[in-house]
């Protein structure tokens, strides 16, 4: 078959590593799926729902920045295959305690910050591999599908959980994910990456370059912004979906199959949202694609809230799931698109911790406020204050345009 140009599928490496890493990621979301409700199972409270979820991300929050100067300093397909082994062994270690009935809150809690530890290392070199697999016209079509396969696995990963969870158990969901880390550490063995020499300052210290990274980024308008904005929605979107498993029973009355469906219908949304990106046809468009991502993420999380019925609770889940993927492409592009080439892993740190470190902060305090007023009434609030800060940040960028010169 053949790629247009533009296309990152038309690289070889691209292709080798996006067949090899998307079982990896179907694998990833029926862990999470299958976390999720063992922190229910073992607890019944939305709190530790969320700290389960919390333990997952807030390590992203924390150690992402240390592991973006290693990201720009180091060959990223070594770490990659280094991260990639280091989560199977934790997704078997996960599979053989809860096959042994020995797992318990605390131990869950622990395995799944270990988790957070390792994707926390990985996500900057991630985010430092693709753009060497591609050339830079290529950069935005690359993010968009790599997005794409990754919210694909999102629509599929929770149902596929929902039938092994529901016919096999947990601790089968476990091992799945540890066997689909193979053929995503094979590829990446296989692939050749061209050497590209580093233009970072060696007599720079540790601390030096981390703070070279940081800011670049405040003073950077543009990438400052849309991941300012990009991190609002995560912080208020993921940390309300990050709790579907008590809201699939405390709103819904049902069990895994409900959460199943719930957890699907944001990965459609997701997908769907991934698939415009790779269109290209936002490519020039993408800061206001952040801006009004974030706005419809919230009236979506606002929707939810007022709905009784699952069918509509269903399709309120796939518009947040379209808009917080609306969200996360459109600023990734951005940042990949305009970022200093030496200062990419870096960089790509902060985008992570403040995208994918949100729903650390989000889902713990979504889960104290819901056993403190009930689910309605939490995700209300948060829809409330996330479109306040829109506001409050499309009112700073205006500003600062007029009083350009």
């Amino acid at each position: 078959m053949k790629f247009s140009t533009r296309s990152a599928f038309s690289s070889k490496n691209f292709r080798i590593y996006f067949y090899g890493n998307i079982l990896s990621v179907v694998g990833i979301w029926v862990q999470r799926l299958s976390l999720g409700w063992h922190a229910w199972q073992l607890s019944e409270s939305a709190f530790i729902v969320g700290l389960v979820a919390a333990a997952q991300y807030l390590p992203l929050l924390l150690l992402t920045p240390f592991f973006g100067v290693f990201a720009d300093q180091y060959k990223p397909r070594i770490g990659a295959v280094v991260m990639h082994v280091v989560l199977m062994c934790v997704a078997l270690l996960l599979s053989f305690l809860t096959f042994m009935e020995s797992m318990d809150v605390t131990i869950l809690v622990i395995l799944s910050l270990f988790y957070g530890i390792a994707n926390s290392a990985y996500s900057p070199i991630r985010l430092a591999l693709i753009p060497v697999l591609v050339p830079s016209s290529q950069f935005s079509s690359a993010v968009a599908i790599t997005s794409a396969g990754f919210n694909l696995s999102r629509f599929l990963g929770p149902g596929i959980a929902g039938f092994i969870v529901t016919f096999y158990g947990l601790d089968f969901a476990y091992f799945v994910n540890a066997v689909t880390f193979l053929p995503v550490i094979f590829s990446l063995l296989i692939i050749k990456i061209p050497y590209v020499k580093n233009k970072s300052k060696s007599t720079e210290s540790y601390l030096e370059k981390l703070s070279e990274g940081l800011r670049y980024t405040l003073n950077h308008e543009l990438i400052r912004n849309v991941i300012l904005i990009a991190g609002i929605s995560s912080f208020f979107g993921r940390g309300i979906i990050e709790l579907m498993p008590a809201f699939a029973v405390t709103i819904y009355a049902g069990g895994s199959d409900t959460l199943a469906k719930l957890m699907a219908a944001s990965g459609f949304g997701a997908v769907i949202a991934s698939l415009i990106y790779m269109t290209g046809i936002l490519d020039l468009r993408l800061r206001q694609a952040v801006l009004y991502g974030g706005y419809g993420m919230a009236i979506s999380c606002m929707l939810f809230a007022v709905t009784k019925s699952i069918y509509l609770g269903t399709i309120a889940v796939a518009l947040i799931g379209f808009f917080i993927t609306f969200v996360a492409v459109g600023s990734q592009s951005q940042v990949q698109v305009k970022v200093a080439n030496e200062l990419r892993g870096r960089v790509s740190s902060l985008w992570t911790i403040i995208v994918l470190g949100g729903p650390a902060l989000g889902s713990l305090v979504a889960g104290i406020l819901i056993n403190m007023f009930g689910p309605k009434p939490t995700v209300i609030l948060f829809s409330a204050i996330c479109i306040l800060c829109l506001i409050f940040i499309q009112w700073r960028q205006t500003e600062n345009l007029t009083q350009s010169p």
